[in-house]
């Protein structure tokens, strides 16, 4: 299988060196040969949500928003301030 190195890195906006396109697809090309030597699983043998459920913890309503904002990296007009993810 031939992989793009140029085209993912156009996808990713990577700017990736003429040099190194060669070293990267070869990379790539072993992950992918050790993903394909995994063997295959078939969903049916699985319980799928039994093992992950748990019961959630109340936490107390007496928390006060100062005290739940204390740990947080940034805080703007008493919310959570996190960086812009989506422009407009």
């Amino acid at each position: 299988m031939e992989i793009d190195v140029k085209r993912i890195a156009e996808l990713a906006y990577l700017d990736i060196s003429e040099d190194k396109v060669d070293d990267i697809a070869e990379e790539l090309q072993n992950i992918v040969n050790i993903m394909s030597d995994l063997p295959e699983y078939n969903e049916s043998e699985f319980i799928f949500g039994e093992m992950c459920l748990r019961d959630d913890e109340e936490l107390p309503s007496d928390i006060s928003r100062e005290e739940l904002l204390s740990n947080a990296p940034k805080v703007s007009n008493g919310c959570f301030a996190v960086p812009r993810t989506v422009n407009n």
